[in-house]
């Protein structure tokens, strides 16, 4: 069976065995593959450095029915500030926990991957991002990029075009902001300028920032974004 060489990110690893590991590697172009790192746990492993959470690289591995196996790769980055601070460690390891349980093995997901990287990116060598910030910007652009996009100016039940001058209310089950007739579920109260981020940052993409408004989403998007996964992730549990 023939090789794959990808470009990726390891999203997870398991260790198996005495010197084994079970990677998890984000693919724009296959999407998640689980791949066999096999002896990389020994100290003379040419694969240790590669088999590590965050790696990004070009990977090639071999492919043996629905086995696959690593077998070289090219590294880019590590990632390595990311080791130094526990917390934008943690919002790293979010980031790529929501990718292993959105994305499929099989399908690209260019989209998802450029967004990891750039996540990654801004926590472990921008200094003055805030990580939290960061991470609720990640969140709402990885909805987007999973089908999930919010509605945020007309209401998520009946369609009408909202007015968002003293700010909204956000149905997290609806997926978007509700008008005033339709708001007697729970829901989420919102700011303009919170309504005003979000617009912005869906516009722009991820952006280091400072932004408060960005830091006060947070709960309201991981609830959002762990709904339609169907799942809850455990790393968030600790954040903010």
């Amino acid at each position: 069976m023939p090789s794959l060489t990808t470009p990726g990110a390891v999203i997870r690893f398991t260790n198996y065995r005495d010197h084994d590991r079970m990677l998890t590697i984000l693919s724009p172009i296959y999407g998640r593959i689980d791949a066999l790192s096999r002896g990389c746990r020994k100290p003379k492993s040419a694969l240790m450095p590669a088999s590590e959470l965050f790696v990004h690289g070009e990977f090639v591995v071999y492919q043996n029915n629905d086995r696959h196996t690593l077998t070289s790769c090219t590294i880019t980055d590590t990632f390595y500030p990311l080791r130094l601070d526990p917390y934008r460690l943690t919002c790293a390891s979010y980031m790529a926990a929501l990718c292993n349980a959105a994305i499929q093995p099989g399908l690209a997901a260019q989209e998802q991957y450029a967004l990891l990287l750039r996540g990654l990116y801004y926590l472990s060598y921008d200094e003055e991002a805030d990580a939290l910030a960061l991470t609720t910007a990640y969140l709402l652009l990885f909805a987007d990029a999973i089908g999930y996009r919010p509605r945020l100016s007309r209401c998520a039940h009946c369609r009408t075009k909202l007015d968002l001058t003293f700010g909204g209310q956000m149905d997290v089950a609806a997926g978007g902001l509700c008008c005033p007739n339709c708001n007697s579920r729970i829901t989420y109260p919102l700011t303009v300028d919170e309504i005003k981020w979000m617009s912005i940052t869906l516009r722009e993409g991820l952006k280091p920032t400072k932004n408060t408004e960005a830091s006060t989403l947070f709960d309201m998007l991981r609830r959002y974004v762990e709904s339609r996964l169907g799942m809850s992730i455990k790393v968030s549990k600790f954040l903010p």
